[in-house]
């Protein structure tokens, strides 16, 4: 089992029993129902100048090489207002590549979320710093903890897509019972965006 897994095991396990550092851990900075949604300009004013977009169900739908003419639109925005960009996702380069070029955008594959490594080499690769990133994504075991575990801000977004691969069903699958204990201890509910 990948590195990446156990992480999220992990993690999932530890707020089922209510360890209040993982329970913060997987508690969005911010929930937005898009990434259309999302206030970009409030991030500029909070000194956030790189963003890390994950690709499954936040950009497209999970393994759809088709970009919609708005997400283009979007990142092109983006880039005028000179965000530094990377696409930054567990699926394989054969799947992410033709989105990155479609977006023309950089690309870090197989990154292995949650892991901090994967958040050092994205950093380094945009070089940037924590504190002037924020990470974008649909999911809370690798998108939402990965990004507060290695110290930057993280926003989660609702999935395009109830339909899910190998790679996201497990995740989608806990994060429904971890959802219900965040709901429970009133610190997020789906829909409830911030």
């Amino acid at each position: 089992m990948a590195k990446k897994h156990i992480l999220m095991i992990q993690t999932f396990i530890k707020v089922m029993f209510g360890f209040k550092k993982e329970i913060e851990a997987v508690t969005p900075d911010n929930y937005y129902p898009s990434i259309y949604k999302i206030d970009y300009q409030t991030l500029k004013k909070e000194n956030i100048n790189t963003l890390l977009f994950d690709i499954d169900n936040t950009i497209t739908k999970v393994d759809d090489l088709n970009v919609p003419q708005e997400t283009i639109e979007l990142m092109e925005n983006l880039k005028k207002q000179e965000f530094k960009i990377l696409l930054f996702s567990n699926n394989h380069q054969q799947r992410a590549f033709p989105v990155a070029q479609k977006l023309n955008l950089p690309l870090l594959s197989d990154a292995g979320k949650p892991e901090k490594k994967a958040y050092a080499k994205a950093l380094n690769i945009l070089n940037s710093t924590k504190e002037n990133t924020a990470a974008i994504g649909d999911q809370l075991l690798s998108d939402v903890v990965g990004a507060k575990k290695y110290g930057i801000k993280a926003i989660l977004v609702d999935q395009l897509s109830k339909e899910n691969n190998i790679q996201t069903g497990l995740a989608q699958k806990l994060q429904k019972y971890m959802i219900k204990k965040l709901s429970k201890y009133k610190l997020f509910k789906i829909g409830n965006y911030y």
